[in-house]
């Protein structure tokens, strides 16, 4: 007999002979109620099994709902970091470039052009104009003058012709930045990089000019030069980004502290191939826990910053096969940054 239904008959009190009909019918009464429980714990299963089924297929379908929302904010913060840094980027430059228009304006208006159209019109006046310029007081001032108007007309056309390079130059750098950022979008950064042989003490040059336009009025920063005889391979567009994100950040640093303050920028060619740019302020300083904190996407200590400027300039000496570095004494003693970039274009670290 098997040994399940040798105790299911034990404890209904039957023993080894045969049962009688009030056993049998006590025993299927038995049999019976354990079908019965097995059926509704199998429906109990099955529907526990058909409702975890849809519970899951309702939570699939909300993390599928919540995975396209991720993937779309996501979207919309790149487009965001994008045009913040576009915007960043571009705002150091356009002061420089509406300075250099409002002097090339300002010639024109006040150009020597005028004085020479009065004076042909006064030649002109005459009805023997070489008897004029020889016996009249007027006349014989008149080859003086014109002369004099000659070379303030070439003085202005030197003037506009700087302030026309500059601007060219800064257009260009403007077009480079958005070029850059919208390659970079799309994961192009190969198609975003220009390698040119750049000349530092021209790069500073461009860079003193726009942190001049963008002082404040009233506000005294004297800026020293020490580029040095230094020129590498690499992308001036993203270079002049870094040095302008740094100096914008050493003039702010110096305006942030009482009186004066000096900002050195300097170009140093170091012994293993690389060459370092140090951008140098006798500012308010950085604290030693903050020096941690200041290359991180966001992170700001102005009350009007983004956290974007020294983020994007880490991520762009990297692209250029460099590195970016801050040192401090600590409140009110000033801070270094150093670009160091190799001398010649680094091909696959720059990709």
């Amino acid at each position: 007999m098997h040994g399940v239904l040798a105790r299911q008959l034990r404890k209904l009190a039957i023993g080894d002979g045969p049962p009688d009909a009030e056993q049998w019918r006590r025993f299927l009464e038995r049999v019976d109620c354990a079908y019965a429980a097995a059926d509704q714990d199998r429906y109990t299963l099955e529907r526990a099994l058909e409702l975890s089924s849809a519970e899951m297929r309702k939570r699939f379908a909300e993390l599928r709902e919540a995975q396209g929302k991720l993937v779309q904010a996501s979207r919309k913060a790149g487009m965001a970091d994008v045009a913040t840094s576009v915007l960043h980027n571009v705002g150091n430059v356009l002061n420089s470039v509406n300075v250099s228009a409002n002097i090339v304006g300002g010639l024109l208006k006040a150009s020597a052009r005028t004085g020479l159209g009065k004076s042909l019109a006064l030649l002109s006046a005459q009805a023997a104009p070489g008897k004029f310029i020889d016996e009249d007081p007027r006349g014989k001032k008149l080859i003086p003058y014109l002369t004099a108007v000659d070379r303030s007309l070439g003085e202005e056309r030197d003037a506009m012709l700087r302030e026309t390079e500059s601007l060219a130059r800064n257009i260009e750098h403007i077009k480079c930045i958005v070029g850059q950022q919208l390659a970079g979008a799309r994961g192009d950064t190969r198609g975003a990089k220009i390698v040119e042989r750049v000349t530092l003490e021209e790069l500073f040059d461009d860079a003193a000019d726009v942190l001049q336009s963008t002082l404040a009025t009233g506000q005294h920063v004297k800026l020293v030069r020490e580029p040095g005889a230094v020129a590498i391979a690499t992308d001036r567009h993203k270079v002049f980004q870094i040095v302008m994100n740094l100096l914008a950040n050493a003039r702010d640093a110096v305006a942030a502290r009482p009186g004066a303050g000096c900002v050195t920028l300097r170009a140093l060619r170091l012994p293993d191939q690389r060459v370092a740019i140090e951008v140098e302020d006798d500012g308010i300083g950085i604290p030693e826990d903050t020096l941690a904190r200041i290359f991180s996407h966001g992170f700001t200590t102005k009350n009007d910053g983004h956290g974007f400027g020294l983020h994007s300039s880490a991520c762009a000496a990297g692209e250029l096969g460099g590195s970016l570095a801050a040192r401090s004494g600590g409140f009110a003693r000033g801070a270094t940054f150093t670009l160091l970039l190799p001398s010649a274009a680094n091909q696959e670290s720059a990709g």
